[in-house]
């Protein structure tokens, strides 16, 4: 938040920070999560204009880290398609790949990211990450062929084999 705080103070943005001082594990390599947060925070001043307030409020609970970054900014007008990888969230040449890389992170925890309208008027876009004991979950194609199983699964088919 230090390199986007400066940022803000030479745009002349108000912001917001709220729930950012508690330390909370997350099941996402460091480089990945400040990928995504950077991601989050580069959308912002990429498509709002100089100016224009933004929040970060983190969430911690037993079961989910979230990460809510909100703008007084014009907003998504389809946040379906700002969501597919290729498209843009609101102007032109954008590629929509910062929330393509904000969705992969979510994802890999088992979590997920959504975008709606935000209390300051413009976009929230919401990155839930899941908690499952420090470990991420894994994917759903791993657990179909039978990877992900629970450990009682895997015991229960190896007595089975024996």
């Amino acid at each position: 938040m230090a390199f986007w705080s400066a940022l803000a103070e030479d745009e002349g943005r108000t912001v917001r920070l709220a729930g950012a001082g508690a330390t909370a594990r997350v099941p996402v390599p460091r480089p990945e999560l400040v990928a995504a947060l950077d991601a989050l925070l580069g959308n912002v001043f990429r498509h709002t204009p100089e100016g224009t307030a933004f929040a970060v409020d983190v969430h911690h609970g037993e079961d989910a880290v979230i990460v809510l970054v909100s703008d007084a900014g014009p907003g998504i007008a389809d946040p379906g398609a700002a969501l597919r990888r290729g498209h843009g969230a609101g102007g032109p040449g954008s590629t929509g790949l910062g929330l393509d890389i904000v969705r992969r992170v979510a994802e890999s925890t088992g979590g997920d990211i959504r975008i709606g309208r935000s209390v300051l008027g413009g976009t929230e876009v919401r990155m839930w990450l899941a908690l499952h004991d420090g470990h991420p979950r894994r994917s759903a194609r791993r657990r179909r062929r039978g990877r992900g199983a629970r450990p009682e699964r895997r015991l229960r088919g190896a007595l089975r084999r024996a």
